[in-house]
């Protein structure tokens, strides 16, 4: 598994390799006119050498003596100047303007029937819309582009375009399928004789660390040392030792890692030009490693000069794992407030990334592009495969049994006592809202249970947690009302508990979008719809499984939203089972006795995704 850290930079690193294709301009067209073919050329060299200005003013010039409309060649010459613009508007960052010369490109394509300048422009397109961030229109315009290339058989064009493609998957952290795309751009391109663009190919070694190769990763990053002349290119030179110093860090050997950073201030010299941007990756880079050396005063001097910059250049993935990484930093130096600050701004951009909707947009490109029946297959059995359920129990019952005799005789009291106390609706309210304590207690003594079997180190902490939920709903909810902010705290606790459980393969995000501590609740009314996220949700997907989980107050309303992707297709409202299924049915009771009239349960269950809605008024304190 490939540490956030490394992501950072590799991000960075294989974006700027990729760009490189931005300006690979075909050259197929034979009927350009001298004079436009010359100020075509050198608005090239200007675009190559970073002189936008200059090139702006020269392509201006190829445009005044482009041929007339009524000229047959002028299609020709028009399609010759668009390229080389949209070379310079994408490099300009001017991506709107390119997504409009692009479409100019591709009229002018169809009309003349070059369908390599057709697939071409479909690229243009796709490239300009991925940096605005339209990731799933930009895999649709490339989907056409390569459907293209495929039917005519332009290989280069093909390898182009899947490269494209494993940087997308890059950027959603996909990691396999990155890798796949890669490799089968990098054979492309062999094939179709373009071996000077994967020489070295730096570009790989960075998938394969994503998918977690990182032994194949540094035997190929050595091969590619050995062949790159560090004075002809000295960024090849600082990409290698960048992937060299990702791969020690990943196999913890951090001082061969900021070893190998340390080698690249030597090259900025030589590459602060056209990536102007490379010291800001190195240095936090550096931070990360040295954070991890304990050496957190250094590492605390690098991610502050770069914090600010990164804030400002880096995608949103890429800023959250710098806001952990400060985290992580400052509470190494004792700075108790300071690491709680940037803590508190990691979770705020965890919370706003959900890449749900481009994920399954690019799956079906994938299954659609893959070029044999076998690879479909393979790809369809992956998204299968997340629908078995994980079969926790074991055989032996004996120690499960007597705890929950135990817990269950106290409870029974628990009830009996609220029995003698109430009438009637209270009767019943209380009698549902005691149904949460074993149905939570059950979840949470089977992990301790499974923990136990194999010694864990974890088992402590599982009963530690399990203590402070105990003892709030103990002690705490006997009340009609409590505070809004512990019901969330209490929320918190549950899901460190499950994190146990799941570890990596879950990811939690929870958003408040308001100040909950001046606000009051009934208690216990929200446990069950996340224990429900769980164990509907999570606890049926091997892996790649999510639960968000958002909150906000809407003048005296409260709004709680909870949602959790599912194995696909599934029907997720089961039958009642020996061991119950009181969660939903058990909130929709107590909102009928506590809320009758003013409240509302909105329940989605789609194809892939869960997801509640529930509003309630709510006190003030």
């Amino acid at each position: 598994m490939v540490s956030k850290r490394t992501i950072l930079v590799l991000a960075f690193s294989f974006g700027v390799v990729f760009s490189t294709f931005a300006n690979f301009i075909t050259e197929q067209l034979q009927t350009v006119r001298p004079a436009v073919k010359k100020e075509l050329a050198i608005a090239k060299k200007q675009i190559s050498n970073n002189l936008l200005d200059s090139a702006l003013l020269t392509l201006q010039n190829a445009k005044n003596i482009l041929p007339e409309a009524a000229d047959p060649d002028s299609e020709i010459n028009r399609i010759a100047y668009l390229k080389v613009f949209l070379d310079f508007l994408i490099r300009s960052d001017k991506n709107e303007q390119a997504i409009k010369v692009a479409e100019e490109l591709l009229q002018a394509s169809s009309k003349i029937g070059n369908q390599l300048e057709m697939a071409e422009s479909y690229y243009f397109l796709a490239i300009a819309k991925r940096k605005l961030g339209l990731l799933k229109n930009a895999v649709e315009d490339i989907t056409k582009g390569l459907a293209i290339a495929e039917k005519m058989g332009y290989k280069r064009e093909e390898g182009r375009y899947h490269l494209f493609l494993a940087s997308i998957f890059f950027e959603l952290r996909d990691g396999k399928k990155s890798l796949f795309y890669s490799r089968k751009g990098y054979e492309l391109l062999i094939q179709s004789g373009n071996g000077d663009l994967v020489k070295n190919k730096v570009t790989l070694p960075a998938t394969e660390m994503l998918s977690g190769q990182n032994d194949l990763a540094l035997k190929h990053l050595k091969q590619a040392e050995k062949n790159t002349n560090a004075k002809k290119e000295p960024f090849q030179a600082a990409n290698i030792h960048l992937f060299k110093s990702h791969v020690y860090y990943e196999k913890k050997q951090f001082k061969l890692s900021l070893s190998e950073l340390q080698k690249i201030p030597a090259y900025y010299r030589f590459t602060n030009k056209d990536y102007p941007d490379l010291p800001l990756h190195v240095e936090m880079a550096m931070a990360g490693t040295l954070c991890e050396l304990k050496n957190f005063e250094q590492a605390n001097f690098f991610f502050e000069r770069n914090i600010a910059t990164a804030q400002k250049k880096m995608d949103a993935n890429d800023i959250k794992e710098c806001f952990e990484l400060g985290a992580k930093i400052n509470e190494g130096l004792g700075n108790v407030s300071k690491s709680l600050k940037y803590l508190k701004r990691y979770i705020q951009f965890n919370d706003s990334i959900n890449k749900l909707s481009v994920d399954k947009a690019i799956h079906e490109t994938e299954v659609k592009y893959q070029t044999s029946v076998k690879e479909k297959a393979i790809s369809d059995q992956k998204w299968m495969l997340a629908a078995k359920d994980n079969e926790l129990y074991k055989k032996d019952r004996y120690i499960f049994i007597g705890i929950s005799a135990f817990v269950l005789l106290v409870f029974a009291g628990f009830i009996g006592f609220l029995t003698y106390r109430n009438r009637h609706q209270n009767i019943r309210l209380n009698l549902l809202k005691a149904q949460i304590h074993p149905h939570f207690l059950f979840n949470t003594l089977n992990n301790l249970y499974a923990l136990s079997m194999v010694k864990s180190d974890d088992a402590p902490d599982v009963v530690m947690g399990l203590a402070n939920i105990l003892r709030y709903a103990l002690y705490e909810c006997n009340a009609s009302a409590v505070n809004l902010k512990k019901e969330m705290d209490i929320i918190a606790e549950y899901i460190l508990l499950e994190k146990i459980r799941y570890g990596d393969g879950l990811q939690v995000n929870i958003n408040n979008l308001n100040d909950l501590e001046s606000y009051k609740i009934v208690p216990l009314l929200l446990l069950p719809l996340v224990e429900n996220a769980y164990k509907h949700g999570a606890s049926k997907l091997k892996h790649d499984c999510w639960i968000n989980i958002e909150t906000k107050i809407k003048g005296n309303t409260f709004v709680f939203k909870i949602s959790n992707n599912k194995p696909n297709g599934l029907v997720d409202l089961p039958k009642r089972t020996e061991h119950g299924n009181i969660g939903l049915k058990n909130i929709q009771k107590r909102l009928e006795i506590l809320y009758p009239r003013k409240h509302q349960l909105k329940i989605t269950d789609g194809e892939d995704v869960f997801i509640v809605i529930m509003q309630v008024p709510v006190k003030t304190t």
